[in-house]
């Protein structure tokens, strides 16, 4: 007997004109136990080499997996069950329509739950149902005139195929679900610079009626500040990443805007501006365009005694951090300057934005002012 493990899988039959002797049985009993061990390598072999056949075929059904079009799978699916597994023709339908079809095929009418392998005539059939939570929504079917792979296998075949179609579609309803809740925080954000502009105009028509200039100019700073936070909100609903802001576009926008709109005319206060293009986060930008709408307007009512003059605004990136100089070439600072000391609500509040962005601010005052904030991205 040819025995593998402790099956016997054949026999070997001799025939010979005189007794076997000792010898001869011996010889023939080592010779069917190399038999066993050949045949044994040999299936071990070709079950090694279907399984390698068969991992790259799942391979190739998770690669195609990583697309977020779901007929565009559906259709490398099918193409690897004809090109790689030998099926000669399939359909494959999902939500009621065909989504591809390949070679002559009469497509199934009855709604199968399960994979099945049957013939008709000479063919074998191949019908894998396409599932989303527990619901039919589809069919791939194939023919083969050929013997098919395993019904283990294609099993697996179509837990993977499954399995993809949910991350897909779970991929796709997520995407939309993000762009829906975008459109609302664009919405959000464009609601809320619409109210700030009517309340910056509500405070120009309050100005109007009031007769002392103190007050005037405690709105006019009010409308200003208000101006710079309508100002984010614009950037961020325009802008196609919502969660940032372009330093650039941002700073140089709100500068220009306050020497355009707040310098006395005619207007001889030049603006220079150097600023990095950063992605910033609305929690870093608001405080930051309220330091610059101060320190800009300060120049622009303090610095220049005669209505002539040049402010400079840089932004620069240094490492893992932002660095913000406002300066100009006014009159300078009074020797005995402390903004811990000033009354100055402005000041005041550059110094509090300052701490909220856990930054340093430093102050020069030689030929002119400058301002330098350090803050951490």
């Amino acid at each position: 007997p040819i025995i593998i493990g402790n099956e016997v899988i054949g026999h070997i039959s001799l025939e010979k004109d005189e007794d076997f002797n000792k010898s001869d049985i011996k010889a023939i009993k080592r010779f069917a136990e190399y038999c066993g061990l050949a045949i044994h390598r040999i299936e071990y072999e070709e079950k090694l080499i279907r399984h390698q056949k068969r991992l790259r075929i799942l391979n190739k059904v998770l690669k195609a997996s990583k697309t977020d079009n779901l007929e565009d799978f559906l259709k490398t699916i099918l193409d690897i069950m004809i090109d790689k597994l030998k099926f000669e023709s399939g359909i494959v339908t999902f939500n009621g329509k065909t989504i591809y079809k390949r070679g002559s095929i009469i497509p199934e009418k009855d709604i199968i739950e399960h994979v099945i392998i049957k013939r008709r005539g000479k063919n074998r059939i191949v019908m894998i149902p396409l599932k989303f939570q527990d619901n039919m929504e589809g069919v791939i079917e194939a023919h083969s005139s050929k013997k098919v792979p395993r019904m283990a296998f294609i099993r697996l075949f179509a837990n993977e195929i499954n399995e993809a179609i949910s991350r897909i579609i779970m991929q796709k309803n997520l995407q939309e679900s993000l762009h829906e809740k975008e459109v609302l925080l664009r919405e959000v954000h464009h609601r809320v610079k619409n109210n700030l502009q009517v309340i910056s105009s509500l405070l120009s028509l309050q100005a109007k009626y009031c007769g002392n200039e103190e007050v005037k100019n405690i709105i006019a700073d009010s409308q200003a500040r208000i101006k710079s936070l309508a100002l984010v909100h614009e950037k961020l609903y325009r802008t196609e990443n919502i969660a940032h802001i372009s330093s650039r576009e941002y700073l140089e926008s709100l500068s220009m805007d306050i020497i355009n709109f707040q310098a006395p005319r005619p207007i001889k206060i030049r603006l220079e501006i150097d600023i990095d293009d950063i992605p910033l986060e609305m929690d870093k930008c608001i405080p930051l365009g309220l330091i610059t709408n101060e320190l800009v307007r300060n120049s622009l009512k303090h610095a220049f005694p005669e209505g002539e003059g040049i402010i400079t605004v840089n932004f620069k990136r240094q490492g893992d951090k932002c660095k913000l100089e406002i300066s100009d070439n006014g009159k300078g600072l009074p020797k005995d300057f402390d903004i811990e000391r000033l009354s100055s609500l402005g000041l005041q509040l550059v110094l509090g934005l300052v701490r909220q962005l856990d930054g340093q601010l430093m102050i020069e005052s030689d030929g002119g002012t400058l301002f330098s904030i350090e803050f951490p991205l």
